[in-house]
């Protein structure tokens, strides 16, 4: 019989495997308690020492990319889910009381197609829009080119279309998703275009009314409302605030105010049969931006007139109005102008015998 020397490790990890199993016979929840804190432990050191992931971050390109890229196509291919007043960002929240129809952000293309579907915008873009074709296609077939006016009449078509163009142009892109700063250089583009129709589109009549005092009294009047046009266009490049905006022309105004009451009075020159429409053009617009300041009707009925009839709609419809009563009014003084010899001292003036014909001529 050979002796065969144990190790003392064997002998104690014998010992311990022995009293584990004895232990287990006798008390079988320990074991399955001990095994359920060790595989506890088992996971949290498992999530104690795993390697962490980096979070996908707005930023990162190519989540912006896969989460925003899909949604803007689908935008493009089909109507979008119009917004209410509260999810717009506060640039678009002008008018607290439409509540609803609001366009979501949109890239260029998503603009150009809500033109093809219905929203709050739609009458303020189509009142707008139409005109610019109508007196492109129109308007300049109805001006005096051949005579010594051809100045004059460039400015009326200047001045007649380009309130639309830059209406027309803020109005679609205004839900551009370039953010606020692209905003308001739309914005300040619509206040472009209605500088013009200000300045340029209403020489004619200015000139009209002092086309027969004398040369130096002339040109002074005619400066002196090119220098307090210039003037609204620095306040309306420069407004931060709507009423800033609404009073940006307040000087040219009251000199186009005292020009028709010398008229009306007959102490000035013009066609005395475009009268109307010279109080007209000036009265209409007043009395829309009126209606626009004072959020009339939906500020009696908020949310029932969103898409038809609020404020801003009936507005534009106001001053395309308006400025077809400064066509009437032009076409009617470049006529007389043509047909007017003023006497020698330059304070009255004989009108030739074509007068008495008539030739009012109707857009």
């Amino acid at each position: 019989m050979q002796y065969h020397e144990q190790n003392p490790l064997e002998t104690i990890s014998l010992q311990t495997s022995e009293n584990m199993s004895s232990s287990a016979v006798v008390n079988g929840s320990s074991t399955s308690s001990s095994c359920s804190s060790n595989s506890v432990s088992s996971v949290q050191s498992s999530v104690m020492f795993a390697t962490p992931t980096t979070p996908a971050t707005p930023c990162d390109p190519a989540t912006a990319t896969s989460k925003t890229t899909a949604p803007m196509r689908l935008l493009e291919r089909q109507d979008p889910e119009l917004l209410g007043w509260a999810d717009m960002p506060q640039h678009l929240q002008f008018n607290p009381y439409v509540l609803t129809g609001y366009r979501p952000l949109q890239t260029v293309r998503g603009c150009m197609y809500s033109l093809f579907y219905w929203h709050n915008e739609t009458i303020n873009i189509l009142t707008h829009g139409i005109p610019i074709v109508y007196i492109l296609a129109i308007v300049p077939a109805m001006m005096p080119w051949e005579n010594d006016f051809r100045f004059l009449s460039w400015c009326h078509i200047i001045g007649a279309v380009a309130p639309w163009i830059g209406s027309f142009v803020y109005h679609l892109f205004m839900n551009l998703e370039k953010g606020e700063c692209i905003y308001y250089k739309l914005l300040q583009l619509d206040m472009l275009g209605i500088w013009i129709s200000q300045s340029f589109g209403a020489l004619p009549m200015v000139t009209a009314t002092v086309f027969c005092l004398g040369w130096k009294l002339k040109w002074s009047v005619i400066l002196a409302y090119c220098m307090l046009s210039l003037w609204g266009l620095y306040k309306a490049m420069t407004a931060f605030s709507p009423w800033q905006r609404r009073l940006c022309f307040l000087l040219p105004f009251t000199m186009r105010v005292l020009l028709t009451m010398l008229r009306m009075l007959r102490l000035a020159g013009g066609n005395p049969a475009a009268l109307t429409h010279v109080f007209l053009q000036d009265a209409v617009s007043v009395l829309g931006g009126m209606i626009g300041a004072l959020h009339i009707p939906e500020k009696w009925f908020p949310g029932s007139v969103d898409l038809y009839l609020n404020s801003h709609n009936i507005m534009h419809v106001l001053v395309v109005l308006a400025v077809y009563s400064m066509h009437q009014a032009t076409v009617s003084d470049l006529d007389w102008m043509s047909r007017t010899k003023c006497s020698d001292n330059g304070t009255d003036a004989s009108i030739s015998p074509l007068l008495s014909e008539s030739s009012h001529m109707d857009l």
